[in-house]
């Protein structure tokens, strides 16, 4: 049997109707014969039903054309590096140690950085913890060093801003706001400046 002839108009307005589907991203309607081919996105519902349903609308039966569906290939979801705990303590007079504990792959990982105790010096020794586990996370396969700390005022909000720069040499810089917790902050604008190094490492070790 002869395929339905269709013009032009016809055939946009089926087009418009297909994209109209949730599931559909893109449609294409030739002629002569009826070709109909589907871009779309994998859904609960069978798209190859809704298309169908759609065609027969049209007075276009399963036998009339040719149906070609291309799935899409869902994004992968990249996993962070999540943030677990920072914590301050004084081992002895004039001293202090940090330890900052992440959570990566369901395995936790938690390092320690000692030091002369003073609030400034405290923010780097919690930096110093954290970039310790980030390179266990990443087992060493990138190393980090601190250039610098620092804790600033601004707009009447303190503001931790942490300077990097990796084995590579690329400079990194993170920021996050303190919110009364400055030691819970130097780990967060560590994390901050590495996510881009973390996420295209940790992508290819999954």
């Amino acid at each position: 049997m002869p395929s339905p002839a269709l013009d032009s108009e016809a055939r946009e307005r089926l087009r418009a109707d297909l994209e109209a589907l949730d599931c559909v991203r893109r449609a294409v309607v030739d002629a002569d014969p009826l070709r109909v081919y589907i871009v779309c996105d994998r859904a609960e519902s069978p798209t190859d039903m809704l298309v169908s349903s759609v065609l027969a609308r049209t007075g276009i039966s399963a036998a009339d054309a040719e149906v070609h569906l291309a799935y899409l290939t869902p994004p992968e979801q990249r996993q962070r590096v999540r943030f677990v705990a920072a914590r301050m303590t004084t081992p002895r007079s004039g001293r202090a140690a940090a330890e900052v504990e992440l959570e990566w792959g369901a395995q936790s990982y938690a390092e320690r950085a000692e030091g002369e105790a003073s609030p400034p010096l405290e923010l780097r020794l919690a930096a110093t913890a954290t970039l310790k586990a980030l390179e266990g996370i990443l087992r060493e396969r990138v190393r980090f060093s601190l250039l610098g700390i620092k804790s600033f005022r601004v707009f009447d909000t303190d503001v931790v801003v942490v300077l990097m720069r990796t084995d590579q040499g690329a400079p990194l810089v993170g920021a996050a706001l303190a919110s009364g917790d400055p030691h819970r902050a130097a780990a967060l604008a560590v994390l901050n400046a590495t996510n881009r190094v973390l996420g295209n490492y940790l992508a290819h070790s999954q």
